[in-house]
């Protein structure tokens, strides 16, 4: 497949391949390059972290069973700050 780069320097991703890959208008994608690539990775799933106050933060979807991880982690260190 080709796609040609415009004056501002951008490419449209084709439709078939935006599909295939969940790809809607804000999605992120990373760019990386090799010797003789430019490799472009979508950016879903991936932890959003950032740090606030010090404290790396979780803003992004849980997925599986961080939930629960998460509440027992807090149960136990509540239980631990009353001991």
């Amino acid at each position: 497949m080709e796609a040609t780069i415009d004056k501002f320097g951008r490419i449209v991703i084709p439709k078939e391949i935006r599909d295939d890959f969940d790809l809607k208008p804000g999605s992120q994608i990373r760019i990386e390059e090799s010797e003789q690539a430019i490799i472009l990775i979508p950016v879903v799933g991936e932890p959003n972290l950032h740090w606030k106050d010090g404290l790396l933060v979780f803003s992004g979807v849980p997925m599986g069973g961080l939930e629960k991880t998460l509440e027992k982690h807090r149960e136990d260190r509540l239980r631990n700050i009353r001991s």
